[in-house]
């Protein structure tokens, strides 16, 4: 209760008090002394004279007291001299409130409607991730899978590539096989011929026989210097034929041989000084008594083996069976046949092989090696020194 008092403002009623008895006094004082003079204002009766002095004073006590009020409260200032005006912003105010009331209760309907809209959109939102997740998820596989078909796609791509070049070249081969049936064709109409032939007389060559081989160094490699040498190589062909049919050289017809093939060893061989074997071959079958016709060819020669060179050697097992050497001894003649030919050898073009072996140097091999406790080695060497043109001679010995 007393904390009323705390808040009074006891300066400003003191002041007000102060004032207005020293106003009074002073009218007071003012009327008596006016009074006893008998002093009139307007040709007023001085006691009407003194009741217009008691109003001035009273006058002058509320001017003072409005004057202190005024000067020691802002608020008592603006009550008295600005009232209208604050009437006028209390009632502006008051309808800017009542504006805004209306206002926040439109936002607070809004903002309940909003809350409202709001959870519906966050289960929206909610519906949405899930469905989103399960359309990452279906497009995780989605892309797997299509994955899958790219890599299903390439290895077709490359299956159709290859089968592409399979095609390819199996319709060349069917081609190839064509020209082959009919070359068989022609072969076989000819074979026919030449058996026909041959019932008839005695063969005197087959189709790719060696008939004569020369290896020759020449010195400028003139054409004359190579002419030479084509009438050394008919004359061992026509002492082969000779022999084969136990006539003399004079009663046997000599080869013909095939002016292109001629031509071209002369190219070759025209201004060299190499070493060079010259083959002559024969181009069709013949019997006795007919022309053999032949070609020749050129190939550059050197040492491709020395003699005693180790050429293949195979480790021969103990207690080995016969049909087991048999095929160790097949298998490395073999592979000797392959590297010959690989290091430059030329084949002969009937059977293909390099060489010879000598049998009895074989059956020496079986007889000791079939059946012993011992590991041996099968060491198989040159000869001789041996050239391009061959053949290839060797020895075969067990170590």
């Amino acid at each position: 209760m007393f904390e009323i008092f705390k808040e009074i403002n006891w300066t400003l009623i003191g002041t007000l008090i102060l004032v207005g008895a020293l106003v009074a006094w002073a009218g007071d004082f003012v009327g008596m002394h006016l009074g006893k003079k008998r002093i009139t204002f307007f040709n007023l009766r001085p006691r009407h004279t003194s009741r217009i002095i008691t109003v001035i004073t009273g006058i002058g006590i509320s001017i003072f007291s409005l004057f202190a009020i005024s000067t020691a409260s802002d608020t008592v200032r603006t009550a008295l001299f600005s009232m209208n005006y604050v009437r006028n912003q209390v009632t502006t105010l008051t309808a800017e409130l009542q504006s805004n009331r209306s206002t926040l209760e439109k936002m607070e309907l809004e903002l309940f409607t909003n809350k409202g809209d709001l959870q519906e959109k966050q289960k929206e939102l909610q519906e949405i991730s899930k469905n989103l997740s399960k359309k990452t998820k279906d497009l995780a596989e989605t892309v797997s899978k299509i994955h899958d078909m790219e890599t299903q796609m390439s290895k077709a791509k490359a299956e159709q590539t290859t089968l592409i070049k399979a095609n390819t070249a199996l319709a060349e081969e069917s081609k190839n096989l064509e020209i082959s049936v009919q070359s068989l064709k022609r072969e076989s109409e000819e074979l026919r011929g030449n058996i026909q032939r041959l019932r008839e007389g005695r063969i005197a060559t087959i189709t790719g026989e060696i008939l004569a081989q020369r290896a020759v160094t020449l010195k400028g490699g003139t054409v004359i210097e190579i002419d030479s040498v084509f009438e050394r190589l008919t004359d061992e062909a026509t002492t082969l034929l000779a022999y084969r049919f136990g006539k003399k050289k004079e009663e046997v017809l000599a080869p013909i041989l095939d002016e292109g093939t001629k031509d071209a060893v002369r190219k070759k061989l025209v201004n060299t000084n190499e070493r060079w074997v010259i083959r002559m071959t024969a181009m069709t079958n013949a019997v006795e008594g007919e022309h053999v016709r032949a070609r020749v060819d050129s190939y550059k020669t050197k040492l491709v083996y020395e003699a005693n060179q180790i050429l293949v050697e195979k480790k021969i097992k103990p207690q080995i069976t016969r049909p087991e050497l048999e095929e160790l001894i097949f298998n490395a003649l073999k592979e000797l046949n392959s590297k010959a030919v690989k290091d430059g050898l030329l084949r002969d073009p009937l059977t293909g092989n390099v060489g010879s072996v000598d049998t009895s140097e074989i059956m020496t091999i079986l007889i000791e090696a079939v059946g012993s406790d011992q590991e041996k080695k099968l060491k198989i060497r040159a000869a001789n020194n041996i050239y391009t043109e061959g053949p290839v001679k060797i020895t075969v010995a067990l170590h």
